[in-house]
C-alpha cells in the first residue's frame, strides 16, 4: 500500500533552492535576482536590496586531461 502526500499551496509556490538575506530577509531562487560575481577563485551572491553578501563560494578548480 502506498501512501500520497497532496501538496499545497505554501509548498509550491516557492523553489526549492531559494537564498535568504541575512541582513534584510531578501529570499529569491539561486538563479532569482542576486548580483552574482563570478571572480577566477571565487563566485559571490550579494543581495540586490541591501548589498549584503549572501553566499561567497570557492570555486572548484578545473579538472585536467591526462
Amino acid at each position: 500500500m502506498s501512501t500520497h502526500h497532496t501538496s499545497t499551496d505554501d509548498t509550491n509556490s516557492r523553489p526549492k533552492a531559494v537564498l535568504f538575506c541575512p541582513d534584510c530577509g531578501h529570499e529569491s531562487g539561486l538563479s532569482g535576482d542576486w548580483i552574482v560575481n563570478k571572480g577566477p577563485e571565487r563566485t559571490t551572491h550579494t543581495c540586490p536590496v541591501c548589498d549584503a553578501t549572501v553566499e561567497d563560494r570557492r570555486r572548484p578548480k578545473p579538472m585536467l586531461a591526462p
